[in-house]
């Protein structure tokens, strides 16, 4: 599933949800190699640094019976992931 993880100081990341359990889901975030770690703590999730984050998730308008829209490169969702997690 798609997705875009927020940060408190503003940055946005696209992601894909690789795996969800109850208080863990392990994401793919675009630029980076590895996969991460969010954790649940009460109703908050935070990534393996202690930072917050926030998620919204998209449905892709294929599963809608709609031709899937063009995606655009996002180098500066990219850099600033990098800077925010790193």
């Amino acid at each position: 599933m798609y997705m875009f993880i927020r940060f408190p100081i503003g940055i946005i990341i696209e992601a894909v949800l690789l795996a969800q359990r109850k208080n863990c889901m392990r994401v793919a975030i675009a630029g980076f190699e590895d996969a991460i770690e969010l954790k649940r703590s009460g109703a908050q999730w935070f990534t393996a640094a202690g930072q917050p984050v926030e998620f919204d998730f998209l449905m892709s308008r294929v599963h809608q019976g709609e031709s899937a829209p063009s995606s655009t490169p996002a180098s500066a969702a990219q850099a600033a992931g990098q800077a925010a997690i790193g």
